[in-house]
C-alpha cells in the first residue's frame, strides 16, 4: 500500500512540474558526494508553496510532499504533509488557522491553541521549507518568533559567500538558526531568502547544477559551527594543574564489581595518584578538593558503538561518557580525534576507531571505503593500518564470499573484524570465515532465518520484528550458534536501545531512553521524544513486542553463557543502554563493567583504562547516587572527569537550554 502511494504522489508531482516548471527549484541530495535522492519546491503563486523531498539511504529514506499556505505577510497558515517517513511509515500531518485559534494533528498530536502569529515546528517537514521560516523571522519585529505547539525561534546572519557554477554566480548567506534544544542549525540560502543548502559530512542538499560547490560552503560553514564548540569548551573544561582530590567517596571496583566506602582518590597530571582510605591519605593544600560524601565514583563510561560528530561530543561527556570506539566515519575522524585531544572541541577520547568498508551499490553504506572488488578491499585495509585504525567493519553489501580474504588480511595486521553480517550470510557463516565481533542484535537473530533472505534494506529491521518472536533461545539451532561464539570467543555489541523505538516506541509514549529525564528536556527536544519511532503496520504491533522481548531474552541468554557483551548505542544514551541490560535480568554491577573494565579489555586499553587503580588515566565520574543498588542513578552524575579535567554535566546541559535533576 505504501508503494502505491508514494507512486501516485510522484504522479501528481509529475503532472504539476510538466504544466508548471518556470518557478520551480530543484535540489540534489548527495551522500558522501554521491547523489541520494531529490527535492522539489514550487509555487502555485504567492501564496501556495509546494515542496517534494526524497532519498535512499540503505533501502531507508522519506518520500514527503508539503504543501504550505501563507497570508499576504507570509505567516504560514495552513500546511499539510503527506507520504512516508525516513523508516516507511506513513505520513499525514496538517496544520491550519481559524477564527485565530490554531489546530494541528500528526501522529502523536491533536491540538489547538490561540493563535498570534506563531510558526508551527512540523515533525516531517521538508528542508527547503525553512525558506518560509526564515521569511517569517526577517518580517518579525523582534526578529524572533514563538513556536507551537511551545519554545520559540531566532537566527543570525553569520557569512556571506560569492560562489560560481562555472555557469552562473550567487550571492549566498549561511544562517544560524537556534531554538531546536541543541547546538544552532545552518544552512545556506540566496540572497533574496530561497533556501540554498543544508550542508554536512555524510548527507548534504544543494540546489542543482551546484553539486560541486558544496564541499567548498561546508568549508565555510564548519569555521561557524567549530566556534560554538570551542567556545563551549572553553567555558567547561576545567583544567587543575596543582591536582585533585575527592574525598569520604564510595569507590567502585570494576574488576570485581563490588564498592569500597569512604575512599580519598587522589588525581594528579592526569592520572590516579593515590586511593586508599580516607583517614590514611593526605591531601596536599595545594590540591582542588571535591567532597564526594554520598556520592559514587566509578570508571568514565565507555561508548562502544559511535560515530562521532561534533554535535554529540558534549552531551556524551554529560552523560558520563570519556571513551568511544568509533565504528566508522569519514576521513576527518583522526582530525577531530585531535581537537579533543587539545580540548578544542568537547568530546570523549576517541580510544579505538573502525576501518568502515562497504561494497558499492544502490545499499552501500554512507561513508568510509567502498569498494568494487575484493582487491580494493584488501587495499583499504591496508590503508587503514598504516592510518592508525584498530579494527575493519564489515558492512551489509560486502559478498560473502570476500568476508574470509578481508578477515585474513586483517587478522595478519593484528586487526580485529566486526560489523553487519552481509546480505545472504548468517552470522554463523561470518563467525567461521572470521568475524570476531558481531554487531546488533539484530544481526544475531537474522541468523535463524538463512542466508536467502535480503537484508541490506528495511527488511533486516522488519523480519526480525515480524518473526523474532518465533526464535527458540533454548533449541539447539540457537545453542549452537552461542556455543560457536562462547568457543570462538566472539564478542558482542547489542545496540538493545537503536531496536527500542523501532520496535515498540508508540507515537504519543515518551521515548524509554528519555523517561526519566522527560522533565528536564527542552520543549522541542521532548516532543521529539513523544513522536514514535516505530516502524511496523499497527496489525503488528503485538508481533514486534514479543520480538522485542526476545532481542532481551536473546541477550540475557548470552550474558549466561559468558559471551562478551560491550555497551554501544549506536547513536543512543549508553546510560539507557545499561538500564536496559538490567532490564534484560543481568546483575547491575555487570552490566556497569560491560561500560568501563570490559572494553578496556576487548580494545586492550585496560592497562591504561577501565578501572580506577594508582597509575591508570584519570576517566571517571562521580555520581550523585549509587548505580550498584539503582541503575536509574546512572544518570545523575554530578561531574565528568576525563584524564584529570573537570567537566559539569549541568553546565553543559545549560549551554543547550536544558534543565538537570539538581
Amino acid at each position: 500500500m505504501k508503494n502505491i502511494y508514494t507512486f501516485c504522489i510522484c504522479i501528481i508531482i509529475a503532472l504539476k512540474l510538466s504544466a508548471n516548471t518556470t518557478d520551480t527549484t530543484r535540489y540534489s541530495i548527495l551522500t558522501s558526494g554521491l547523489p541520494s535522492g531529490k527535492q522539489i519546491s514550487w509555487q502555485d503563486n504567492k501564496n501556495d508553496h509546494h515542496y517534494y523531498y526524497e532519498f535512499n539511504d540503505r533501502g531507508r529514506g522519506p518520500s514527503i510532499t508539503q504543501a504550505i499556505t501563507t497570508n499576504d505577510d507570509g505567516i504560514v497558515t495552513k500546511e499539510e504533509i503527506t507520504g512516508v517517513d525516513y523508516y516507511k511509515t506513513p505520513v499525514n500531518e496538517i496544520f491550519y488557522t481559524k477564527d485565530n485559534k490554531a489546530f494541528w494533528k500528526n501522529k502523536f498530536e491533536n491540538d489547538s491553541a490561540t493563535f498570534t502569529n506563531q510558526t508551527y515546528s512540523d515533525i516531517n517537514g521538508t528542508p527547503a521549507s525553512i525558506e518560509l521560516l526564515l521569511k517569517m523571522l526577517r518580517s518579525s519585529s523582534t526578529k524572533q518568533l514563538d513556536v507551537l505547539p511551545a519554545g520559540s525561534r531566532d537566527f543570525k546572519v553569520t557569512a556571506e559567500n560569492e560562489i560560481s557554477n562555472g555557469q552562473q554566480k550567487l550571492q549566498v548567506e549561511l544562517i544560524a538558526f537556534s531554538g531546536f534544544g541543541g547546538a544552532p542549525q545552518y544552512s545556506w540560502f540566496t540572497k533574496d531568502g530561497s533556501f540554498f543548502a543544508s550542508l554536512a559530512d555524510w548527507s548534504s542538499i544543494i540546489k542543482h547544477g551546484f553539486e560541486k560547490n558544496a564541499d567548498e560552503l561546508l568549508t565555510i560553514q564548519k569555521k561557524y559551527e567549530q566556534q560554538f564548540y570551542t567556545d563551549l569548551a572553553n567555558k567547561i573544561t576545567q583544567k587543575n594543574i596543582a591536582g585533585i582530590a575527592i574525598k569520604n567517596v564510595s569507590v567502585f571496583n570494576s574488576k570485581t564489581g563490588t564498592a569500597s566506602l569512604n575512599n580519598t582518590v587522589l588525581i594528579k597530571n592526569g592520572k590516579v595518584e593515590k586511593i586508599g582510605i580516607s583517614s590514611s591519605i593526605t591531601v596536599p593544600s595545594s590540591y582542588k578538593i571535591i567532597d564526594g560524601s554520598g556520592k559514587f565514583l566509578m570508571p568514565g563510561l565507555w561508548e562502544m558503538h559511535g560515530h562521532f560528530d561534533q554535535s554529540s561530543g558534549p552531551f556524551m561527556i554529560a552523560q558520563g561518557v570519556t571513551n568511544l570506539r568509533d565504528m566508522g566515519n569519514g576521513p576527518s575522524l583522526l582530525t577531530v580525534r585531535e581537537q579533543i585531544n587539545k580540548d578544542s572541541i568537547l568530546g570523549p577520547n576517541i580510544t579505538y576507531i573502525s576501518g568502515f568498508i562497504d561494497q558499492a551499490g544502490p545499499y552501500a553504506g554512507p561513508t568510509g571505503a567502498i569498494i568494487h572488488n575484493l582487491d580494493e578491499g584488501l587495499k583499504a585495509i591496508d590503508d587503514y593500518k598504516k592510518k592508525g585504525y584498530d579494527q575493519i567493519k564489515l558492512y551489509s553489501s560486502i559478498k560473502p564470499e570476500w568476508v574470509k580474504p578481508l578477515a585474513a588480511k586483517a587478522h595478519s595486521l593484528g586487526m580485529r573484524v566486526c560489523g553487519h553480517i552481509p546480505s545472504h550470510m548468517t552470522a554463523s557463516q561470518a563467525i567461521d570465515a572470521g568475524y570476531n565481533e558481531v554487531t546488533h542484535i539484530n544481526m544475531l537473530m537474522l541468523n535463524f532465518f538463512g542466508d536467502t533472505v535480503e537484508t541490506r534494506n528495511m527488511n533486516r529491521f522488519k523480519l526480525v520484528g515480524e518473526k523474532g518472536y518465533t526464535i527458540d533461545l533454548k533449541g539447539a539451532e540457537a545453542q549452537a550458534l552461542i556455543k560457536k561464539m562462547k568457543d570462538k570467543n566472539i564478542a558482542h555489541d547489542p545496540t538493545i536501545t537503536t531496536f527500542e523505538d523501532m520496535f515498540i516506541g508508540l507515537p504519543g509514549k515518551p521515548s524509554e531512553a528519555y523517561l526519566p529525564i522527560l522533565a528536564y528536556l527542552p520543549a522541542e527536544v521532548k516532543r521529539s521524544a513523544m513522536s514514535g519511532g516505530f516502524i511496523g503496520e499497527d496489525s503488528e504491533i503485538e508481533s514486534y513486542r514479543k520480538s522485542y522481548d526476545t532481542m532481551k531474552k536473546m541477550i540475557k541468554e548470552l550474558y549466561d553463557n559468558k559471551i562478551t557483551i560491550v555497551a554501544g548505542t549506536d547513536g543512543g544514551i549508553v546510560q539507557h543502554e545499561l538500564e536496559m541490560y538490567v532490564d534484560c535480568g543481568i546483575p547491575n554491577a555487570d552490566a556497569l563493567r560491560m561500560a568501563t573494565i570490559v572494553p578496556a579489555k576487548l580494545t586492550g586499553k585496560d592497562n591504561l583504562l577501565g578501572s580506577i587503580e594508582e597509575g591508570k588515566i584519570a576517566n571517571m565520574i562521580l555520581v550523585d547516587g549509587n548505580p550498584l543498588m539503582n541503575m536509574h542513578d546512572i544518570r545523575k552524575i554530578f561531574l565528568t572527569i576525563k584524564e584529570g579535567k573537570i567537566y559539569s554535566p549541568k553546565d553543559i546541559y545549560a549551554a543547550y537550554g536544558w534543565k538537570y535533576y539538581y
